[in-house]
């Protein structure tokens, strides 16, 4: 045996698909894989509340528009703050940029103006210059506000879009907010520590607090306020390194002096984690925190948002900002860059901080520990050697059980890690590998099958090929192939079986290429010769339409040659014929596996029209047996199947006993008058239940009733023109039906309801009343005309005898009106039986 190549083999490709995945973890490339993992588990936890001691302070719209475009006067944010902490906060946080000096136009002028006063010695008027002097220091207002606002803590917007740089400093001013006690710092001499990842992420530019600022505030820290190129927010760093020295994030702050600790109390090992006095914090291998984001209620935030400008205006209750965490940020979408979260929710800088400095305070975090990226790796080369060793050694069912059993485990071990331990463990990669490695050596293993398949099938394909189409009722393909196979006795009594299905098909055209084709080898097999000789005279009876099938010229399908098979449509044979109805030939015919006989109407559509209209007809054909067959009353026809048999559509229906009653609608046959009133009682209820299942018969007439008078039982037949009245198939303006027997609205191609069909029958009642039609003229025009506009002749006109409340019923049903008829059948049946009695 021919020994296969080895890139060709299971294992090789395993190996492949699990190195390439290893490899991208490496180099961290299926991050965003992780991620997609990382936000649906995120999204299961996002119910439960927020720490209601963490307030937002917003810059909105509101205030914005009150108070001119940002950045407003700092005395203004100073006026804001002393209003803050005469609330008494834990600690305030400015998520504010604040690293320009902010200086009015004319401050020089006014100072030039004070020195002339003081030498003039103007009190008053250097009285006042001083107060505009200090109006227009805004930076010391801030400053000063600052100094007796109790704990506040400033942020440091950054950038970090370049490579790491040593060659930058902190400021002197900025040493207090360092971070001294860092533990693990790599050592920069080694040559080897430029090929080693950074343990904390690198920024090469920071806007930090002017001096005047700094010198105030108790705490300041890194913050993303969108600048950092970073529009997502999942995991957020709690230290940076910036050149030689250690910055604390925004958020560490701000929970440390919500815990009355100072960046001194605040200790880092690189190597271990991050420490809040004794308190440690869970974070990954770069020290990164994974906070929760809360989802609010019925479109409220989760926090508290009060607007600065109620602040501004003092509505603000003293207790919702009591020993509460305030954040200040902006939230006017015009003046800040969103961030999008976990929970596919963007929010401003401000609100993505309030959800840190929550999960921190309450501990809320997602562990990611430390061996979590190695057991990534190993869980890859676990699946590596799944894929291939184990995998390859199954059936493609068993193994597509087994790695859904696989997968199914690594997805509940990741939502259950989340959701039950706050545990994030990248799982996300090692089920892609799964994933992607079983289609590889799936698909390989298919494509090796049906490459298989086809060399066995070659030796002897046709034969069986066509047997399967002969049993699919594919005449034509089984032909194709049978006459590529060698000829003997078993192929000549499928020949003879498939000669026998055309024939059944009404396709005798073919039935005589096939009979041909078995004299051609056998002259004296069976009857053929016979069979020859009867299709050809059948075969030119018919038109021939497209060397497909054929078509009777007289429109039925009942030949009176005995040599040929009965015609079958669909699965019925047909036995006779019993007459042509509304929309085409009607048979009787029986289902040969159950004997049940049947009446199939059948029409040709394809002859009549082509195209679109072809394709309108059919709708309307069809429509026939979707309404009838939601029909169940004992005096409605059944519905038993609707199908296509080549130029045949054709419905299958109960085969009822008796006639319809135009044999009974003519003066010199009518029915006694109880009999009638029993026959229309009978309709009436059909009609009455069909208008309940929103269903209205259009077409109401003798010709549409069988009529079993031994049994005394009618049956409404003829749904091809039924309206449903709860879908929009319906369009105004179309006419459908018998105009001898329409409605006034029907007429107008007006929409119609139930009440038309109580018209027509009153127009019925007539007719077997008299023997006669109410409304007759030479022309359609004129027909429609009377109907709409004159009364119709009395009944007594016709027949002598006929009692008033029959009139009155037969006048209340014709009403031009509908609103005038009867509101329902049920109503016109009760009326007849009252009159009947």
């Amino acid at each position: 045996m021919k020994q296969t190549p080895y890139w060709r083999s299971d294992w090789f490709l395993g190996l492949i698909v699990a190195g390439l995945f290893l490899l991208a973890s490496v180099i961290d490339i299926t991050r965003p894989l992780e991620n997609v993992g990382y936000d649906l588990g995120t999204r299961f936890t996002s119910s439960q509340p927020a720490d209601r001691n963490v307030v937002v302070i917003a810059i909105d719209e509101a205030a914005v528009e009150q108070h001119g475009a940002w950045p407003w006067p700092r005395n203004v944010l100073a006026r804001a703050t002393r209003q803050i902490a005469a609330m008494k906060p834990s600690v305030i946080g400015f998520a504010l940029q604040l690293d320009g000096e902010q200086r009015a136009g004319g401050l020089e002028s006014i100072q030039a103006l004070k020195e002339a006063l003081q030498r003039q010695g103007s009190r008053q008027l250097l009285d006042l210059a001083n107060q505009a002097e200090a109006r227009m220091q805004t930076d010391q207002d801030f400053a000063h506000t600052l100094r007796y606002a109790g704990r506040v803590v400033l942020s440091i917007p950054y950038v970090a879009n370049g490579p790491s740089r040593n060659d930058v400093a902190l400021a002197d001013y900025l040493n207090k907010y360092r971070l001294n006690d860092v533990n693990g710092i790599p050592d920069q001499t080694l040559w080897y520590q430029r090929f080693l990842p950074e343990p904390v992420p690198v920024i090469d530019r920071i806007y930090p607090p002017i001096e005047e600022f700094a010198n105030y505030a108790g705490g300041a820290g890194v913050i993303n306020l969108g600048n950092s190129g970073q529009s997502a927010i999942r995991a957020e760093p709690l230290v940076f390194r910036y050149g030689s020295d250690y910055l604390p994030s925004f958020t560490l702050m701000m929970a440390a002096r919500s815990l009355h600790l100072t960046s001194s109390q605040i200790t880092v090992h690189l190597d271990r984690g991050v420490e809040l006095a004794e308190r440690r914090i869970s974070t990954d291998s770069k020290l990164q925190i994974y906070p929760h984001f809360y989802r609010g209620k019925e479109g409220n935030p989760p926090f508290r948002v009060l607007s600065i400008l109620d602040v501004l205006n003092d509505q603000i209750d003293s207790e919702a900002i009591r020993n509460k965490t305030v954040l200040i940020g902006l939230t006017a979408t015009q003046y800040t860059r969103t961030l999008q979260t976990p929970i596919g929710e963007a929010m401003p800088p401000v609100l993505a901080s309030a959800h840190t400095v929550s999960s921190l305070l309450s501990g809320e975090l997602f562990e990611v520990p430390h061996w979590a990226q190695w057991a990534q790796w190993l869980l890859i080369i676990v699946i590596g050697l799944y894929l291939m060793f184990v995998l390859p050694r199954f059936r493609l069912g068993t193994g597509l059980a087994l790695t859904a059993l696989v997968l199914i485990g690594l997805l509940n071990a990741h939502f259950i890690a989340m959701l039950g331990r706050s545990m994030w463990l990248p799982l996300m990669t090692p089920l892609a590998v799964l994933l992607v490695g079983h289609l590889v050596l799936g698909g390989k293993h298919f494509l090796q099958d049906q490459v298989r398949h086809i060399h066995l099938e070659l030796s002897e394909a046709n034969q069986a090929l066509g047997q399967q189409y002969h049993t699919q009722g594919q005449l034509d393909q089984a032909f194709d192939k049978y006459r590529h196979c060698i000829v003997d006795a078993s192929l000549l009594n499928q020949l003879y079986n498939l000669g026998l299905d055309y024939e059944r098909k009404r396709q005798y055209n073919k039935a005589v290429a096939v009979f041909k084709y078995i004299v051609s080898h056998d002259a004296d097999f069976s009857d053929v010769q016979d069979r020859l000789k009867h299709n050809r005279e059948v075969s030119e009876q018919f038109v021939i339409g497209n060397n497909k099938s054929a078509v009777p010229a007289d429109g039925t399908l009942i030949i009176s040659n005995p040599g040929v098979q009965k015609p079958m449509i669909g699965r019925y044979v047909i036995d006779s014929e019993l007459g042509r109805g509304a929309m085409g030939m009607v048979y009787l015919g029986h289902d040969p596996k159950i004997g049940r006989s049947v009446a199939i109407k059948t029409m040709s559509l394809s002859q009549e029209f082509e195209g679109d209209k072809l394709a309108d007809v059919k709708e309307r054909f069809f429509r026939e047996a979707e309404t009838a067959g939601r029909l169940h009353h004992p005096n409605i026809v059944t519905i038993y199947d609707v199908g296509e048999d080549q130029e045949l559509s054709y419905i299958s229906m109960d085969y009822l006993r008796g006639e319809n009653l135009m044999a009974y609608a003519k003066s010199e046959s009518l029915l006694p008058a109880q009999e009638t009133f029993d026959v229309i009682v009978q309709v009436a209820e059909a009609l009455d239940y069909a208008h309940n299942e929103r269903v209205v018969h259009r077409d109401i007439k003798p010709a549409n009733m069988i009529y079993d008078r031994d049994n005394g039982i009618v049956k409404v037949t003829d749904f091809g023109v039924a309206c449903l009245t709860d879908t929009s198939k319906t369009k105004t303006g179309t006419i459908l039906g018998s105009p001898s027997y329409m409605s006034p609205e029907q007429l107008a191609g007006a929409k119609v309801d139930g009440r038309s069909d109580l018209f027509s029958l009153g127009v019925t009642l007539y007719q077997m009343l008299t023997g006669e039609l109410p409304f007759i003229a030479d022309s359609l025009a004129s027909l429609m005309y009377k109907i709409a506009n004159d009364p119709h002749p009395k009944p007594g006109k016709y027949r002598k005898g006929i009692p008033t409340c029959v009139t009155r019923i037969i006048n209340k049903c014709m009403q031009k009106d509908p609103a005038k008829r009867y509101a329902d059948a049920g109503e016109l049946a009760t009326a007849i039986q009252r009159c009947r009695a």
